[in-house]
């Protein structure tokens, strides 16, 4: 089984550039070209949220009508620049609204012998992650399902701490989803939001960031790091599952990348709805 993270689209529909600077538009078109020259195609695609930029009504359409020429179904959850109520609308299949956990879009996907979980992070209006209350327990009851199942966790936000201090900020209620993640030896984590690969271990469990589809976050290990990016090489993540083991490995999208930046990121907003 092959699982496709993509991450931070930041797609908008108005044919303006992201931040002032990102032609997100061709950004998508070129990682969709690639998917599609894969030689061994993923079996499911999973977006970690920040599909649209300041949840652009048009951009969720041009994603919908752009990868599902792909023919492989999608999955997502939605990032801080994202809104629920347009996901839904628009890609509901991608985004399933369960009346348990509602307003957040939160879903499993159920294999033979593997579990994808999605878990809705965001606040309306917050940069940060968030487990609320109910996402909590919704997360406990999921797991409990098939505990010895293998299972990647998909959400926008890592809880963990990154060594980029303007990324770092306190995600709500992180004490308890660790206490989640130590319980659940099956786990292995899957983050977007950082917009360039970090691999650590968190709470005894491998977890990862993916690369953005868009521009990459320029790596600075300092108090005020984190708030620029550069047009550094686009990428994903492949999850791969054979005998019983997880490899993920971190791949590129064949683009001439400029590297030019740093640049900030200025001109978007966190959507309050």
């Amino acid at each position: 089984m092959r699982i496709l993270q993509l991450s931070d689209t930041h797609l908008r529909g108005d044919h303006k550039l992201s931040f002032g600077v990102v032609d997100t538009r061709r950004c998508l078109n070129e990682a969709a070209d690639h998917l599609k020259s894969l030689e061994q195609q993923p079996d499911i695609v999973v977006i970690t949220g920040d599909l649209a930029d300041s949840g652009d009504l048009d951009a969720y359409h041009i994603l919908r009508d752009t990868l599902t020429q792909l023919g492989i179904p999608v999955h997502a959850v939605p990032g801080n620049h994202d809104r629920r109520d347009r996901m839904h609308a628009v890609i509901p299949h991608w985004c399933p609204a369960k009346e348990d956990i509602a307003p957040y879009l939160c879903h499993t996907v159920e294999k033979e012998n593997l579990r994808l979980v999605l878990m809705d992070s965001m606040h309306p209006g917050s940069h940060s992650g968030h487990l609320h209350a109910q996402t909590g327990d919704w997360l406990e009851r999921e797991l409990a399902k098939r505990p010895d199942t293998p299972t990647l966790l998909f959400m926008h936000h890592p809880p963990f701490l990154t060594g980029m201090g303007a990324m770092d900020e306190p995600f709500e209620n992180v004490e308890r989803l660790g206490a989640i993640v130590a319980r659940n030896p099956q786990l292995r984590l899957c983050f977007g939001h950082m917009h360039r690969p970090i691999i650590t271990q968190w709470h005894g469990r491998t977890a990862m960031t993916a690369p953005a589809v868009s521009m990459q976050i320029d790596l600075d290990l300092s108090p005020g790091g984190g708030d620029t990016f550069r047009m550094e090489t686009p990428g994903y993540l492949l999850h791969h599952f054979d005998n019983g083991v997880w490899n993920s490995h971190v791949c590129q999208i064949a683009v001439q990348a400029t590297f030019a930046g740093p640049y900030p990121f200025v001109g978007s907003v966190n959507p309050t709805q």
